[in-house]
């Protein structure tokens, strides 16, 4: 491997990255959003509505996020399609994958809505935060369908190359929902002053919203006559198969990641309760790091989603050279890039955390800590690209048996036992989330660069 850079693949990985990574910054904005207009609400409100964001997106995601691992097997498939020429195949690819994500959506929505008052307890004993923290979650459980099928869109549009549509409607969507949330939370522009609750309402339009432009646009002439999706002959039972086989072990992973954010907030929770704190200052503290955080995870999530397009294509193609190639390029880039990302978050913490919050006992506690987590940013990106890599490839699986491995034998006890039983506190809950993210960094480049994947059929 030259530790020098390939200009013009360089280049091509950027110009195809781009725009993905802005979407899924915009959208991740939407959940930020939420944090932080939530955070400036006056009165007890504030903490408790923070402190219950973090655990309500958690638990959204277990479900929102197992549905939208549906772009896994729909990117692969439509990638290699693209790379053997067949427009037509990657048009079936689109129908049966929005197939499923509308059915799995709609009973998702509807199962979750009623069952949130039951789970949100779990993860906090708070009332307050239970009070404010329930009927939000249960918006964000409604707008699960739009998610999931947005996912399926998003995915074929990245395979095809054209990145810039998520991008456009992700940004359209996050104006819409920054608007919704300053008046359904504030009583602004008319609209009933909600708290909490309004802001979970916003985001549920938005995303629906959403959804509607990126279907619109797949009924442009263009679309609609290159790739021909919209016909029912293109609903094949085997085909639908093949995507959830290769959907089926990043839903799972998903699922388990989130189960490690889950120990975090309850390992938080009894810190707090420990340390006899009124208010929950730990649980809201986490919940800051991990929405700055997301911001970086997302935005090499939406790296690596690039990265799989390009590996994907050059399989497809024939082209395993290129396909081993375009991987690595991108993870170098993104660790020079990501490396002075952290250096910046190191540098200036307290700024970034003043941004989320204003209660300065949540900042005291959050801010020595994200210092040190902007020094491990690259390691983040090095690990997503590789694993996107291996998801464009079609070997989904060795990334699940991954994430089940390192959740259950290293993050969450590790959380669990320097967080509570040493005595740790967060910098053991947080020391727990470092080594997990260096390992999946090395286990990743070791596995992509053993280079079994390129035998890989789909």
């Amino acid at each position: 491997m030259k530790l020098g850079f390939d200009g013009p693949l360089g280049r091509k990985i950027v110009a195809l990255a781009a725009p993905t990574v802005g979407a899924m910054i915009s959208q991740t904005l939407i959940n930020n959003a939420d944090h932080i207009l939530v955070g400036r609400i006056d009165g007890p409100d504030s903490v408790a509505g923070q402190a219950a964001l973090g655990p309500a997106l958690a638990m959204l995601w277990m479900v929102g996020g197992s549905l939208s691992a549906i772009t896994v097997g729909t990117q692969a498939l439509t990638a290699r399609r693209i790379g053997e020429q067949d427009n037509l195949g990657a048009g079936k690819v689109l129908a049966n994958s929005v197939s499923i994500s509308v059915v799995l959506g709609f009973l998702a929505s509807i199962l979750f809505v009623g069952l949130a008052p039951m789970i949100f307890p779990v993860l906090s004993k708070d009332p307050d935060v239970q009070r404010v923290g329930i009927p939000f979650l249960q918006w964000r459980y409604a707008g699960v369908m739009a998610m999931a099928v947005t996912a399926s869109y998003k995915s074929f549009f990245d395979a095809i190359g054209q990145t810039k549509v998520h991008f456009v409607v992700a940004v359209a969507m996050n104006v819409i929902n920054a608007l919704l949330n300053i008046g359904l939370i504030f009583g602004k522009f008319g609209l009933p002053k909600m708290g909490v609750e309004g802001s979970g309402l916003a985001s549920c339009i938005s995303s629906y919203i959403g959804c509607f432009m990126i279907i619109a646009w797949s009924m442009r002439a263009r679309v609609r006559a290159t790739y021909q999706p919209y016909r029912w002959s293109n609903l094949l039972p085997s085909l639908r198969k093949e995507i959830a086989r290769l959907s089926a072990p990043s839903s799972l992973a998903v699922i388990v990641s989130l189960v490690g954010f889950a120990v975090f907030y309850w390992v938080c929770g009894r810190l707090d309760s420990d340390a006899g704190n009124e208010q929950s200052i730990f649980l809201a503290a986490t919940g800051n790091i991990i929405n700055i955080f997301m911001l970086v995870f997302i935005s090499c999530m939406a790296y690596g989603t690039a990265t799989a397009t390009l590996v994907g294509q050059g399989l497809g193609a024939g082209d395993h050279d290129l396909a081993e190639r375009s991987a690595i390029e991108a993870a170098k880039i993104g660790f020079v890039v990501f490396a002075g990302i952290g250096l910046l978050t190191a540098l200036f913490p307290g700024a970034i955390l003043h941004i989320w919050s204003k209660d300065a006992d949540v900042i005291n506690v959050a801010e020595p800590i994200l210092r040190v987590l902007g020094g491990f940013e690259p390691f983040v990106c090095v690990a997503l690209v590789f694993i996107y890599a291996l998801y464009g490839a079609g070997d989904s699986r060795f990334v699940m048996i991954v994430e089940l491995t390192l959740h259950f034998a290293c993050l969450i006890p590790l959380s669990y036992l320097l967080g509570l039983t040493f005595g740790f506190g967060m910098w053991g809950i947080w020391g727990a989330m470092i080594a997990y993210v260096v390992l999946m960094a090395v286990i990743m480049t070791w596995k992509f660069r053993l280079g079994h994947w390129k035998t890989i059929r789909i």
